[in-house]
């Protein structure tokens, strides 16, 4: 039996390896518009009627006129007060912002931006009221130092995160950094309740409750939402609107 030239040439020829497959671009994950999200728009309202509600009782009232804790010697308490109230409005608002998840998807530039507002303006705010708190009333003063220092760090603690690219963390330390400002509207709402229904408290219980029900609730909130979420795929922004 004998082979030909062909037959050996056959033989020796390797096997053509198969095409790779081709990875298919993934598709950007479809935003919801704002009116799907139920929670954006009374966030919003919230948010407008509660800094209404605090500004418009002092906007334009001099020093001497308003109802101060006592800061004799200390001239610079009402230029803080002030600091600390222009800072943390432009906190709330901006934090509204960074809430909305149409905005961080389809427009991750503002959302950046808006996120650089509200770091900027929470360290100032936080740092004016872990000033002016020690001329707060005693009731109540541990929670607001407590609260404020936990509000400084962990917003520090977020833009560390989001430097370093780990997204996840960031998100979660920001949604714990919503508790802090959130706790004005439960605290604010709930005086109001107590106002409008003439309910009898000792106003030293309230200004402990105020100062650490609503923020360390949030938290509690925060966290349950967290971990009943935390298996859905998280959404990324979309190429052409991140370059913008």
């Amino acid at each position: 039996m004998t082979l030909n030239i062909e037959d050996v040439d056959e033989l020796k020829a390797p096997e053509p390896e198969p095409e790779p497959e081709r990875q298919r671009p993934q598709a950007k994950a479809p935003s919801k518009p704002f009116w799907r999200r139920p929670w954006i728009l009374p966030l919003f309202a919230i948010t407008v009627t509660w800094l209404y509600m605090q500004i418009e009782p002092v906007a334009g009232v001099p020093e001497e006129q308003l109802l101060l804790p006592p800061h004799e010697n200390f001239s610079a308490y009402y230029p803080l007060l002030i600091t600390h109230m222009t800072f943390g409005t432009l906190t709330v608002l901006t934090l509204c912002l960074q809430l909305w998840p149409w905005l961080r998807l389809n427009h991750p530039k503002w959302h950046r931006v808006s996120g650089r507002i509200y770091i900027v303006g929470t360290v100032i705010a936080a740092i004016s009221g872990l000033i002016i708190v020690w001329w707060a009333p005693v009731p109540g003063k541990l929670g607001g130092v407590a609260m404020l220092a936990f509000w400084l760090g962990i917003t520090i603690a977020a833009y560390v995160a989001v430097r370093r690219r780990n997204y996840v963390l960031h998100r979660r330390f920001m949604l714990y950094s919503f508790a802090v400002p959130a706790n004005n509207f439960l605290a604010f709402f709930t005086y109001l309740a107590i106002d409008k229904f003439q309910i009898q408290i000792d106003f030293a219980y309230f200004l402990e409750y105020a100062r650490w029900v609503p923020w360390v609730l949030n938290l509690m909130l925060i966290q349950a939402w967290i971990y009943h979420t935390e298996r859905r795929p998280a959404p990324r922004p979309s190429v052409v609107s991140s370059r913008r």
